[in-house]
């Protein structure tokens, strides 16, 4: 709403929902809750709402305004849902009937697209700043990935990369040096802030359907934890999770760090059966994930 500022939420997760023009629907991308699309904002009753962010619908309507002319094939979620559309729609870029392909990640993996010479990465900035520690290097493979969707024939390719910071080093590594220097300066940060592949990490996780109760399991669960540690074992939090509601169960997490795998393994042997005894485990459900993908 442009008058108070109000945004449409979910209604179970910490997270803003998306909006599905073609549906008129307000979907969330995190617990799949959906509904009809307000005409008017529920604060202040204006009937002049806008549409904000950028999604592979508004690219498509952006780029159909530009390119009139030309076909656009869209690959996402809502386009290849019915049993059999993706291979379609693979099959119809592969063979060139579009001179325009949008899409999500599935796009930009695997797939042999002989005709494509301009490849573009919208918004890339999400990489570079990130809670998650992995987010920049999942950016650079995805650079990688899209940037060998150009020019796999006899044609040459240029990929073009949309940043508000042109500037930022990690870029120009990826750019100048390509994934090797990349990778090699990652791997030097890591171990400077003693994070994996040079220390090993352990995620215990809860979730309820009450705040306090995943706080205080975790909590407890230090307590218990911390006996058990050796001088290169660390305890980070109790914290609530990035989103901490998420389809309506409220959701925390305690970080173990370790600088041996050893001492890591050790400390879950004796602390596992600790956490099964406890009366707040019933509580909640919780889980251990040892070298976790993702801090979410």
């Amino acid at each position: 709403c442009h008058s108070c500022g109000w945004m449409a939420e979910c209604r179970r997760c910490d997270a803003r929902m998306t909006l599905h023009h073609h549906h008129h629907e307000l979907r969330c991308h995190h617990c799949g809750s959906q509904r009809r699309a307000e005409t008017a904002c529920p604060d202040c009753n204006n009937d002049d709402l806008l549409a904000v962010g950028e999604g592979t619908e508004r690219i498509e309507q952006a780029l159909q305004t530009c390119f009139p002319d030309e076909t656009i094939l869209r690959i996402d979620r809502d386009t290849t849902r019915r049993k059999g559309s993706l291979e379609t729609a693979l099959a119809d870029a592969q063979s060139g009937k579009a001179s325009i392909l949008l899409g999500t990640q599935m796009l930009a993996k695997g797939h042999h697209f002989p005709h494509v010479t301009l490849a573009a990465i919208l918004d890339a900035d999400q990489g570079l700043f990130s809670a998650d520690f992995r987010a920049s290097e999942r950016m650079a493979q995805l650079i990688v990935q899209v940037a060998g969707r150009a020019g796999r024939a006899d044609k040459p390719g240029e990929v073009v990369i949309q940043t508000h910071y042109p500037e930022h080093p990690l870029l120009h590594r990826l750019i100048v040096g390509g994934y090797p220097a990349f990778s090699k300066a990652a791997l030097r940060e890591r171990q400077e802030a003693c994070l994996p592949p040079f220390t090993s990490l352990a995620l215990l996780r809860a979730e309820a359907t009450r705040a306090d109760h995943p706080r205080d399991f975790l909590q407890r669960a230090r307590e218990l934890a911390e006996p058990l540690c050796s001088n290169e074992i660390q305890l980070w939090g109790p914290v609530a999770a990035p989103m901490e509601r998420r389809a309506g169960r409220y959701r925390a997490q305690l970080m173990v760090q370790a600088g041996r795998r050893a001492e890591l393994q050790r400390l879950l042997k004796d602390w596992i059966p600790q956490l099964e005894k406890e009366k707040g485990a019933r509580k909640v459900r919780w889980s251990i994930d040892v070298d976790p993908v993702d801090t979410y």
